[in-house]
């Protein structure tokens, strides 16, 4: 099993980029005029890397100030249990490919997965990746990590985090990654309840996007048990990533991440 160390330091337009949006910034009248958050480049290293996306954009401020942010090193096993069993309910379906210049995504046509949470329903807007991952166990981080980004008409937000770590090749992953080695390919199987953990625990704690604005109040569900995937599947979005695209863990602060099972619906 390969796996990461990373550091400690200080990771809604329709396609929802990442899990970040991109509004537009207000001119400042004392300050030569800001750049629309859309079009301020930022990366994962070097003068634009995680470290300074707070400065690159005074839309981007949270990423620096925050209290909330995401993601973090989550404990091997949660002191604190869930009461309630939140439901997903998921039907196959396509989607289409999108490099959105930081990852790649499938969008999926309709129906693909919803969960209901806390009596909000949310619905999968798109699923990207991480190589490698962006939340770390125990201080380690796995092969990659995929995020099942799900939203609310009034603009909520609800992540559903799956690791990945090297073993089998997972027949249920492989649309997506021909999605990340060919973007824009269109009519991708889409099957989420074949593509989660066979174990249903999660930790789940509330935290921000893991890429520019960096907005908090996301409800972050990330299940304890990885998938496997071959290193042929590993090596195609290694490679999609252009290297790497995690941002490093952010202090936990008095967040207390708690456990519990996310039961499949019918």
């Amino acid at each position: 099993m390969k796996k990461f160390a990373l550091p400690a330091v200080l990771v809604l337009t329709p396609l929802l980029t990442s899990c970040g949006t991109s509004p537009a910034a207000d001119d400042a009248a004392s300050a030569p005029p800001t750049v629309a958050a859309g079009e301020v480049h930022w990366s994962y290293s070097g003068a634009e890397g995680p470290a300074e996306w707070g400065h690159l954009s005074a839309d981007f401020e949270t990423c620096s100030t925050g209290s909330t942010q995401s993601p973090i090193d989550l404990p091997a096993h949660a002191d604190q249990k869930a009461t309630e069993h939140p439901t997903i309910t998921s039907s196959p379906t396509v989607g289409e490919s999108v490099d959105t210049g930081h990852t790649v995504q499938l969008v999926p046509e309709s129906g693909a997965s919803t969960v209901e949470w806390d009596g909000t329903q949310f619905t999968l807007a798109q699923t990207h990746f991480h190589v490698p991952s962006e939340h770390t166990v125990a201080g380690e981080a796995m092969d990659a990590e995929f995020h099942l980004v799900h939203t609310t008409p009034d603009g909520q937000t609800l992540v559903i985090g799956v690791l990945a770590e090297e073993g089998a090749e997972n027949a249920a992953w492989q649309p997506f990654v021909e999605g990340a080695a060919t973007p824009g390919t269109a009519d991708l199987p889409l099957d989420v309840a074949a593509m989660l953990p066979e174990d249903p625990t999660y930790e789940a704690y509330e935290g921000s996007l893991t890429t520019p604005p960096c907005t908090e109040g996301v409800q972050w569900v990330v299940y304890t048990m990885p998938v496997e995937l071959s290193a042929d599947q590993i090596a195609v979005l290694d490679e999609a990533s252009h290297g790497h695209n995690a941002r490093p863990t952010l202090p936990q602060g008095d967040r207390t991440p708690y456990e519990g099972t996310l039961a499949l619906g019918e």
